[in-house]
């Protein structure tokens, strides 16, 4: 029987470019050693008292049913999502390989994986399924409302038919007794309230008004700003610079990305040619979609000419600028800062 899994591939999306790029899953636990020679949560849990020894107990036993699922539960042709971080949408794909340990490889754990679609946006999908993506767990079960139909129904059609309702005009009893059922785990609060502002960024400065919220968030942080007008743009969306009357040595040509697909190699090209044409010292790429491999390490390659703002960095960006955007802006964009208890069970 088919079922579907979460398995991420960092807090911060580390390693989401190295998974999407090679086809694999990529869970981290790094200390950890072989766990195909570890047969059940027990030993497991043994295992990782050795090598974990500052972590308390409960978390451990956390740490050993995700660690036994991964190596010896999920199966080959089991479906999984990858929620991004670097990006707005979710990976899906199908297992395909056992699990594998490699000790000098810098991932150490792995499984094999055809990756289906790379970035489904969560908009895709209703509400409790995008709740379900906000599990805090590395590794779990994704069992409640018909979950696995619904995956394969976005990746067939790009619709999420939501919850069959039963005979009596009810959904599905939950499934129950399964070890880190995302169903059954704490969500991460921080996660899904970013994933609502990053909805709403989407919806209310769509296509070309990103660039003036981020030409906006720019002249908080002191810029003078240049926005192009809609249309083409030869490659350049906003000029930023700093300095009194914008005269300053601190010049930016800014290229923005609202859709939700990675920004490829010949954008960052297109960037680097923009900024030797109009005299910028960096350029700026901001690409919600994120950039594929191949853009990422042609940025890597120009560390001091060029900068990526992805969701993250745009959100950040946002929150420490606040304050001080437009009375427009903020009523588009109705934010408030709250406090809130944290919990974990993941790398």
């Amino acid at each position: 029987m088919t079922r579907l899994w979460i398995v991420r591939a960092g807090k911060q999306g580390e390693r989401e470019l190295a998974a999407i790029s090679s086809g694999r899953l990529l869970p981290g636990f790094l200390e950890v050693g072989d766990l195909s020679k570890l047969k059940g949560r027990d030993a497991i849990l043994a295992h990782l008292r050795e090598v974990m020894p500052g972590e308390g107990l409960n978390r451990l036993k956390n740490f050993s049913a995700q660690l036994n699922q991964f190596a010896h539960t999920i199966a080959i042709e089991d479906l999984v999502v990858m929620p991004r971080k670097l990006t707005t949408g979710v990976a899906i794909g199908e297992v395909t390989g056992d699990y594998v340990f490699d000790a000098d490889d810098p991932y150490r754990h792995s499984r094999s994986v055809k990756w289906l679609n790379e970035s489904v946006p969560r908009d895709a999908f209703k509400q409790d399924l995008r709740h379900s993506f906000g599990a805090f767990m590395t590794i779990c079960e994704i069992t409640r409302n018909n979950a696995l139909d619904r995956v394969r129904s976005v990746l067939k059609t790009g619709t999420d038919p939501g919850a069959l309702l039963g005979k009596q005009g009810t959904k599905p009893a939950p499934i129950i007794n399964v070890e880190n059922d995302a169903d059954e785990v704490a969500t991460d609060i921080e996660d899904i309230a970013n994933q609502q502002i990053i909805s709403l960024i989407k919806s209310e400065f769509a296509g070309h008004a990103l660039a003036d919220l981020v030409a906006e968030i720019l002249r908080v942080e002191g810029y003078t700003t240049k926005v192009s007008p809609p249309g083409a743009d030869g490659g350049v969306d906003i000029l930023a610079a700093g300095g009194m009357l914008g005269l300053g040595e601190d010049r930016i040509c800014v290229q923005v990305k609202s859709g939700d697909g990675a920004a490829n190699h010949d954008v960052v090209l297109r960037l680097i040619g923009s900024v030797s044409n109009t005299q910028a010292r960096t350029g700026l790429l901001v690409s919600i979609g994120g950039v594929n491999s191949v853009a990422q390490k042609e940025l890597d390659n120009n560390f001091f000419k060029l900068r990526l703002w992805q969701m993250p960095d745009l959100l950040r960006a946002l929150f420490r600028t606040y304050g001080d955007l437009s009375d427009e802006t903020r009523v588009k964009l109705p934010l408030k800062q709250i406090w809130a208890p944290i919990s974990g069970g993941g790398e």
